[in-house]
């Protein structure tokens, strides 16, 4: 079967296939001033991200700057993340970010009661539309599945209100989308200290029990390698590789986090 690119598998695929073959040559430490420029790479200036990202994707650099990592709450922000993922299963996530505007467009924002009232006959609507306009950046993925899987996991997040997810190590009662998720960090992020980007997993026993209790509740397309996509770009889990500035800034959002009173 074909491999889901989500995440961090993702990330090394597309290194991997761009990487030109180059000749062993030392490498000087440099200063520590120039260090604190760069990513994990000594010498470099670019971010330890920018071997999969590419030179010229000015639009997925951004959001791995501003969004990568970053701790997100709230159900409509983390069900527009949960579908956006479960779209990407097979693909990169450039692709689906280079559409973003387009699902927002096509499922109302993600707001949850729209979609969830969204029937097969509005996701064909959408496949024929996509079929017939420009294409590219302006058209969602023609694939029913996952199309299908947006109003579906909306009515499995409604569903939560009346039948939650009661979290085993609490007892604590999930009634939103938001505790569901959170509860498998302990309702905090999680900062990781890998040494490079070769060390960040794909897929976690966490990440494996959270796509357990998602699919018993009837959402789809939230497998385990895509339930640690999630959690990577919803900032559940930090993992920008130890020493970057990328994880340094969220070592500190972190410490500022646990001074808020509350």
């Amino acid at each position: 079967p074909k491999a889901r690119r989500t995440g961090v598998a993702a990330m090394r695929r597309a290194a991997t296939a761009s990487a030109p073959a180059v000749k062993k040559k030392i490498v000087k430490r440099p200063s520590a001033a120039t260090a604190s420029v760069g990513s994990s790479a000594w010498g470099s200036k670019q971010p330890w991200f920018s071997c999969f990202v590419g030179a010229n994707n000015e639009e997925y650099a951004h959001y791995m700057r501003t969004e990568w990592g970053f701790e997100k709450r709230g159900d409509l922000p983390l069900f527009e993340k949960m579908c956006l993922e479960g779209q990407q299963a097979g693909l990169s996530w450039a692709t689906v970010l280079a559409k973003r505007s387009a699902y927002r467009k096509a499922f109302h924002g993600f707001n949850i009661h729209k979609c969830a009232a969204m029937t097969a006959k509005d996701v064909d609507r959408i496949m024929k539309d996509a079929a017939r306009g420009p294409g590219g950046r302006a058209a969602v993925i023609c694939h029913r599945g996952k199309l299908l899987s947006i109003p579906n996991n909306a009515r499995c997040v409604l569903a939560l209100r009346s039948a939650p997810y009661v979290d085993p190590t609490t007892g604590k009662e999930c009634r939103t989308l938001d505790d569901l998720l959170w509860s498998f960090v302990g309702w905090k992020p999680v900062l990781n200290s890998y040494p490079t980007f070769k060390d960040v997993p794909t897929v976690t026993p966490t990440a494996q029990a959270m796509s357990k209790v998602l699919k018993k509740r009837g959402f789809k397309f939230v497998g385990a390698t895509i339930c640690y996509s999630m959690m990577q770009s919803c900032g559940l889990v930090v993992d920008h590789p130890r020493g970057t500035p990328e994880h340094r800034a969220a070592a500190a959002r972190l410490r500022a986090r646990s001074r808020r009173p509350g």
